[in-house]
């Protein structure tokens, strides 16, 4: 693996960490299909940060992490939602449905809200995006991202932050990492489901953690 840069997101990196966030959620397309379906939810993502960071290889992200201490500014808002706006319309004129991706992305958010209020995190301190590519994984990179935004949200006064993942993504990293799942919600497995098998919020402990 060639040096490792990392510095702060640029629109620059959306098309290819679009392509990473395509290829891990909607391998059923591809082509722009793909890479426009990643770019809305990475937008989606990218609405509601405060910190976000990117690890580079020649030129190219291989990685993000996205964090949020309180709530994102108003112009953060804005210019990530014209985004995922474009990316719709993009996704629309392929031939792609963001009116389902937005159901499905509606759900979530909804199954979402109901977990963290199960839960009892402080809402405040969440760490909303983390991935990688599959070719950099196993390289430390992860590793590297994770202390990053560990330091900035022990920084911003965090002692604890959260994370939703679920039965789509690999949430036996935060396991791992010795998280702690602090509410979980199974979904009924039948072919009217739209949501994942399972979900889940996880919490990090951030105590000892370097300003």
């Amino acid at each position: 693996m060639e040096h490792v840069e990392y510095r702060t997101l640029r629109d620059e990196d959306i098309e290819a960490l679009g392509a990473i966030l395509g290829d891990t959620w909607h391998s059923y397309t591809d082509g722009r299909k793909r890479i426009a379906s990643g770019i809305i939810d990475f937008a989606n993502f990218a609405k509601r940060n405060t910190f976000a960071e990117v690890a580079v290889v020649d030129g190219s992200p291989i990685g993000v992490i996205m964090a949020r201490a309180g709530a994102p500014n108003e112009q953060t808002q804005a210019h990530w939602k014209a985004i995922e706006q474009d990316a719709r319309k993009e996704l629309d004129e392929l031939g792609g449905s963001s009116a389902d991706l937005t159901r499905f992305l509606e759900a979530m958010e909804q199954a979402d809200r109901d977990l963290l209020e199960q839960s009892g995190c402080n809402p405040d301190f969440e760490l909303v995006l983390f991935a990688v590519s599959g070719k950099a994984r196993g390289l430390g990179i992860g590793s590297t991202l994770m202390k990053h935004v560990q330091r900035y949200l022990a920084a911003e006064g965090a002692s604890k932050a959260f994370i939703f993942t679920d039965t789509d993504c690999t949430w036996e990293y935060y396991e791992h990492r010795g998280m702690r799942r602090a509410a979980e919600q199974p979904f009924a497995d039948d072919e009217t489901r739209i949501l994942p098998e399972r979900m889940f919020v996880y919490e990090m402990d951030l105590e000892g953690i370097g300003r």
